[in-house]
């Protein structure tokens, strides 16, 4: 497994992830002492998808300061609608309060829709990755 989502810690995986919120799919995480907001969207259909996105985005609006985030979403369906509330997302909120976000699994379509969300950042603070160690590593230097 590999350094994990709290710095020296195994990747835990599903069935271990007990501590998660909105059915064990979003929580703070510790790394190498920087504050991160994972976020799994492995395998979810659109939607499971915008209710877990409504409620993170409230994590991050409602936090102190910048935030960091790593989300996976390997598997995931995206549609339009999740698009577009991604979009306005990146406008209202995360321009303004995230520091870095890296993403985990983006490939074929996904990869498409990642690069149009960053543009509509704004701001050069968002990668994707092909792992979540190799995301972490980026997201704490």
């Amino acid at each position: 497994m590999g350094k994990g989502l709290d710095g020296d810690h195994e990747v835990r995986r599903d069935s271990e992830r007990a501590g998660l919120r909105a059915e064990g799919r979003w929580k703070w995480m510790d790394c190498k002492g920087k504050r991160i907001l994972y976020v799994d969207y492995r395998g979810m259909k659109p939607s499971e998808i915008l209710p877990l996105m409504k409620e993170t985005n409230d994590a991050v609006a409602a936090s102190r300061g910048r935030v960091m985030i790593l989300g996976n979403v390997k598997g995931a369906v995206v549609t339009r609608e999740v698009m577009d509330y991604l979009k306005k997302s990146a406008r209202m909120v995360l321009r303004q309060r995230a520091e870095k976000i890296a993403v985990v699994g983006a490939t074929a379509l996904l990869a498409v829709f990642f690069d149009s969300f960053v543009v509509t950042l704004e701001r050069d603070i968002a990668r994707k990755f092909g792992t979540e160690e190799e995301a972490l590593e980026w997201l704490s230097e």
